[in-house]
Protein backbone atom coordinates (compact mmCIF):
# COMPACT_ATOMS: atom_id res chain seq x y z
CA UNK A 1 0.00 0.00 0.00
CA UNK A 2 3.14 2.39 0.87
CA UNK A 3 4.54 1.34 -2.50
CA UNK A 4 1.48 2.60 -4.47
CA UNK A 5 1.03 5.50 -2.54
CA UNK A 6 4.22 7.12 -3.34
CA UNK A 7 4.19 5.72 -6.48
CA UNK A 8 1.33 8.54 -7.04
CA UNK A 9 2.95 11.21 -4.96
CA UNK A 10 6.10 10.60 -7.03
CA UNK A 11 4.12 11.30 -10.03
CA UNK A 12 2.31 13.89 -8.78
CA UNK A 13 5.60 15.61 -8.03
CA UNK A 14 6.98 14.99 -11.31
CA UNK A 15 4.11 16.52 -13.04
CA UNK A 16 4.02 19.88 -10.93
CA UNK A 17 8.10 20.34 -11.40
CA UNK A 18 7.38 19.48 -15.49
CA UNK A 19 4.19 21.81 -15.13
CA UNK A 20 7.27 24.94 -13.90
CA UNK A 21 8.97 24.32 -17.68
CA UNK A 22 5.83 25.05 -19.75
CA UNK A 23 3.11 27.92 -19.97
CA UNK A 24 -0.38 26.92 -18.52
CA UNK A 25 -2.15 26.53 -21.76
CA UNK A 26 0.41 23.81 -22.54
CA UNK A 27 0.71 21.89 -19.18
CA UNK A 28 -1.45 23.31 -15.91
CA UNK A 29 0.08 22.10 -12.79
CA UNK A 30 -1.77 19.28 -10.54
CA UNK A 31 -3.40 22.62 -8.56
CA UNK A 32 -4.97 24.25 -11.45
CA UNK A 33 -6.03 21.03 -13.14
CA UNK A 34 -7.86 19.90 -9.54
CA UNK A 35 -9.59 23.17 -8.98
CA UNK A 36 -10.96 22.93 -12.61
CA UNK A 37 -12.30 19.29 -12.01
CA UNK A 38 -13.78 20.72 -8.85
CA UNK A 39 -15.79 23.26 -10.11
CA UNK A 40 -16.57 20.80 -12.89
CA UNK A 41 -18.20 18.85 -9.97
CA UNK A 42 -19.90 21.94 -8.41
CA UNK A 43 -21.41 22.67 -11.76
CA UNK A 44 -23.31 19.57 -11.35
CA UNK A 45 -23.07 18.90 -15.19
CA UNK A 46 -20.02 16.26 -14.69
CA UNK A 47 -22.13 13.57 -13.18
CA UNK A 48 -24.11 13.13 -16.22
CA UNK A 49 -21.56 12.80 -18.70
CA UNK A 50 -19.77 10.26 -16.26
CA UNK A 51 -22.63 7.93 -15.64
CA UNK A 52 -23.21 7.81 -19.30
CA UNK A 53 -19.78 6.94 -19.89
CA UNK A 54 -20.01 4.50 -16.98
CA UNK A 55 -22.73 2.61 -19.01
CA UNK A 56 -21.41 2.50 -21.95
CA UNK A 57 -18.34 1.03 -20.22
CA UNK A 58 -20.16 -1.57 -18.43
CA UNK A 59 -22.16 -2.76 -21.35
CA UNK A 60 -19.82 -2.92 -23.51
CA UNK A 61 -17.46 -4.73 -21.18
CA UNK A 62 -20.44 -7.15 -21.04
CA UNK A 63 -20.88 -8.01 -24.23
CA UNK A 64 -17.16 -8.24 -24.72
CA UNK A 65 -17.12 -10.95 -22.13
CA UNK A 66 -20.08 -12.39 -23.19
CA UNK A 67 -18.57 -13.62 -26.49
CA UNK A 68 -14.97 -13.53 -25.86
CA UNK A 69 -15.16 -15.79 -22.88
CA UNK A 70 -16.88 -18.68 -24.79
CA UNK A 71 -14.97 -18.26 -27.89
CA UNK A 72 -11.56 -18.33 -25.94
CA UNK A 73 -12.42 -21.71 -23.91
CA UNK A 74 -13.96 -23.44 -27.02
CA UNK A 75 -11.16 -22.72 -28.93
CA UNK A 76 -8.55 -23.29 -25.83
CA UNK A 77 -10.06 -26.87 -25.73
CA UNK A 78 -10.94 -27.81 -28.67
CA UNK A 79 -8.47 -28.65 -31.68
CA UNK A 80 -11.19 -28.10 -34.47
CA UNK A 81 -12.72 -24.91 -32.92
CA UNK A 82 -8.57 -23.38 -32.65
CA UNK A 83 -8.19 -24.25 -36.10
CA UNK A 84 -11.28 -22.82 -37.45
CA UNK A 85 -11.21 -19.62 -35.39
CA UNK A 86 -7.80 -18.62 -34.72
CA UNK A 87 -7.83 -16.48 -38.20
CA UNK A 88 -10.55 -14.69 -38.07
CA UNK A 89 -10.42 -13.82 -34.06
CA UNK A 90 -6.69 -12.34 -35.49
CA UNK A 91 -8.88 -10.54 -38.38
CA UNK A 92 -11.36 -9.00 -35.72
CA UNK A 93 -8.83 -7.79 -33.78
CA UNK A 94 -6.56 -6.08 -36.25
CA UNK A 95 -9.73 -4.45 -38.00
CA UNK A 96 -9.71 -1.02 -36.35
CA UNK A 97 -11.81 0.22 -33.76
CA UNK A 98 -12.85 3.43 -35.83
CA UNK A 99 -14.46 0.42 -38.40
CA UNK A 100 -16.36 -0.87 -35.49
CA UNK A 101 -17.70 2.59 -34.88
CA UNK A 102 -18.34 3.98 -38.01
CA UNK A 103 -19.93 0.08 -38.97
CA UNK A 104 -22.56 -0.05 -35.75
CA UNK A 105 -23.65 3.62 -35.76
CA UNK A 106 -24.18 3.29 -40.03
CA UNK A 107 -26.03 -0.17 -39.42
CA UNK A 108 -27.67 0.75 -36.25
CA UNK A 109 -27.98 3.95 -36.30
CA UNK A 110 -26.58 7.35 -33.53
CA UNK A 111 -28.00 5.47 -30.57
CA UNK A 112 -26.75 3.55 -27.18
CA UNK A 113 -27.17 0.65 -28.48
CA UNK A 114 -24.73 0.96 -31.47
CA UNK A 115 -21.86 2.56 -28.75
CA UNK A 116 -22.75 -0.82 -26.69
CA UNK A 117 -21.82 -3.34 -29.64
CA UNK A 118 -18.66 -0.72 -31.38
CA UNK A 119 -17.63 -1.20 -28.36
CA UNK A 120 -18.11 -5.09 -27.33
CA UNK A 121 -17.27 -5.92 -30.65
CA UNK A 122 -13.69 -4.26 -30.86
CA UNK A 123 -12.84 -5.37 -27.49
CA UNK A 124 -13.98 -9.14 -27.82
CA UNK A 125 -11.18 -10.26 -29.74
CA UNK A 126 -8.43 -9.46 -27.63
CA UNK A 127 -10.50 -11.43 -24.66
CA UNK A 128 -10.99 -14.20 -26.64
CA UNK A 129 -7.04 -14.61 -27.50
CA UNK A 130 -6.18 -14.06 -23.85
CA UNK A 131 -8.82 -16.88 -22.87
CA UNK A 132 -7.86 -18.73 -25.84
CA UNK A 133 -4.10 -19.08 -24.30
CA UNK A 134 -4.78 -19.45 -20.92
CA UNK A 135 -7.11 -22.58 -20.94
CA UNK A 136 -4.29 -23.84 -23.24
CA UNK A 137 -2.11 -23.73 -20.31
CA UNK A 138 -4.43 -25.72 -17.88
CA UNK A 139 -3.12 -29.12 -16.30
CA UNK A 140 -5.14 -31.76 -18.12
CA UNK A 141 -3.66 -34.52 -15.65
CA UNK A 142 -6.70 -33.21 -13.18
CA UNK A 143 -9.16 -34.50 -15.67
CA UNK A 144 -7.83 -37.43 -16.07
CA UNK A 145 -8.07 -37.73 -12.29
CA UNK A 146 -11.44 -36.53 -11.98
CA UNK A 147 -12.25 -39.58 -14.82
CA UNK A 148 -10.63 -41.84 -12.67
CA UNK A 149 -12.92 -41.22 -9.76
CA UNK A 150 -15.95 -41.30 -11.85
CA UNK A 151 -16.45 -37.26 -11.70
CA UNK A 152 -19.84 -36.10 -13.48
CA UNK A 153 -18.88 -33.67 -16.48
CA UNK A 154 -20.96 -31.05 -14.55
CA UNK A 155 -18.28 -31.62 -11.53
CA UNK A 156 -15.89 -31.76 -13.70
CA UNK A 157 -16.64 -28.17 -15.12
CA UNK A 158 -17.41 -27.25 -11.58
CA UNK A 159 -14.29 -28.35 -9.29
CA UNK A 160 -11.70 -28.93 -12.22
CA UNK A 161 -12.23 -26.65 -15.52
CA UNK A 162 -13.25 -23.75 -13.79
CA UNK A 163 -10.96 -23.16 -10.73
CA UNK A 164 -7.99 -23.52 -13.52
CA UNK A 165 -9.45 -20.62 -15.82
CA UNK A 166 -11.14 -18.28 -13.07
CA UNK A 167 -7.63 -16.52 -12.88
CA UNK A 168 -7.66 -15.80 -16.99
CA UNK A 169 -11.37 -14.56 -16.71
CA UNK A 170 -10.40 -11.93 -14.23
CA UNK A 171 -6.90 -10.92 -16.26
CA UNK A 172 -9.43 -11.36 -18.91
CA UNK A 173 -11.67 -8.88 -17.27
CA UNK A 174 -8.75 -6.11 -16.29
CA UNK A 175 -7.45 -6.57 -19.87
CA UNK A 176 -10.97 -5.77 -21.15
CA UNK A 177 -11.81 -2.85 -19.01
CA UNK A 178 -8.30 -1.05 -20.24
CA UNK A 179 -9.58 -1.48 -23.51
CA UNK A 180 -12.79 -0.80 -23.47
CA UNK A 181 -12.08 2.62 -21.63
CA UNK A 182 -10.34 3.73 -24.80
CA UNK A 183 -13.13 2.53 -26.99
CA UNK A 184 -15.81 4.33 -25.40
CA UNK A 185 -14.12 7.72 -24.96
CA UNK A 186 -13.64 7.40 -29.18
CA UNK A 187 -17.11 6.02 -29.59
CA UNK A 188 -18.12 9.22 -27.26
CA UNK A 189 -16.65 11.43 -29.67
CA UNK A 190 -17.76 10.29 -32.82
CA UNK A 191 -21.02 10.03 -32.33
CA UNK A 192 -22.50 10.73 -28.77
CA UNK A 193 -23.92 13.70 -27.50
CA UNK A 194 -22.59 13.53 -24.06
CA UNK A 195 -19.69 11.41 -21.87
CA UNK A 196 -16.27 12.05 -20.45
CA UNK A 197 -15.21 11.78 -24.27
CA UNK A 198 -17.27 13.93 -25.96
CA UNK A 199 -16.28 16.29 -23.10
CA UNK A 200 -12.56 15.55 -24.15
CA UNK A 201 -13.36 16.38 -27.89
CA UNK A 202 -15.30 20.00 -26.84
CA UNK A 203 -12.01 21.00 -24.91
CA UNK A 204 -9.71 20.22 -27.16
CA UNK A 205 -11.65 21.94 -30.38
CA UNK A 206 -11.78 25.16 -27.89
CA UNK A 207 -7.68 24.68 -26.82
CA UNK A 208 -8.60 24.33 -23.34
CA UNK A 209 -5.85 22.08 -21.57
CA UNK A 210 -6.88 22.96 -17.99
CA UNK A 211 -10.63 21.27 -18.97
CA UNK A 212 -8.89 18.21 -20.84
CA UNK A 213 -6.30 17.66 -18.38
CA UNK A 214 -9.23 17.65 -15.68
CA UNK A 215 -11.48 15.46 -17.57
CA UNK A 216 -8.13 13.21 -18.08
CA UNK A 217 -7.43 13.13 -14.43
CA UNK A 218 -11.49 12.49 -13.79
CA UNK A 219 -11.09 9.44 -15.95
CA UNK A 220 -7.67 8.56 -14.25
CA UNK A 221 -9.12 8.18 -10.48
CA UNK A 222 -12.43 6.52 -11.59
CA UNK A 223 -9.97 3.83 -13.31
CA UNK A 224 -7.91 3.87 -10.23
CA UNK A 225 -10.90 3.22 -8.19
CA UNK A 226 -12.52 0.57 -10.36
CA UNK A 227 -8.84 -1.43 -10.08
CA UNK A 228 -7.72 -0.88 -6.19
CA UNK A 229 -11.10 -1.11 -4.38
CA UNK A 230 -13.34 -3.37 -6.74
CA UNK A 231 -11.23 -5.94 -8.75
CA UNK A 232 -8.68 -6.30 -5.97
CA UNK A 233 -11.26 -7.03 -3.37
CA UNK A 234 -13.11 -8.95 -5.53
CA UNK A 235 -10.26 -11.05 -6.54
CA UNK A 236 -9.15 -11.70 -3.28
CA UNK A 237 -12.61 -12.91 -2.29
CA UNK A 238 -13.05 -15.04 -5.10
CA UNK A 239 -8.99 -16.88 -4.44
CA UNK A 240 -9.24 -16.71 -1.12
CA UNK A 241 -8.74 -20.78 -0.83
CA UNK A 242 -5.43 -20.23 -2.85
CA UNK A 243 -2.57 -20.41 -0.69
CA UNK A 244 -0.13 -17.71 -0.05
CA UNK A 245 3.30 -17.78 -2.39
CA UNK A 246 6.04 -16.46 0.05
CA UNK A 247 9.00 -15.34 -1.67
Amino acid sequence: MFVKVGSIIAAVLAWLGLSFLFPETILPGPFQTTMVLAENFANGEIFQHLFATLGRVLGGLALAMAIGIPVGVIMGVNRFAEKTLDIWVMVALTVPSLCYAIFAFIWIGLNETAAIVAIGLTSAPSIAINLWEGVKNIDTRLFKMAKVFNASRWVIIRRVLFPQVLPYIMASLRFGLGIVWKITVLVELLGRPDGVGFELFYWYQLADMQQVLAWTLLFTIVMLFIELVILQNMERKLFSWRPKVKI
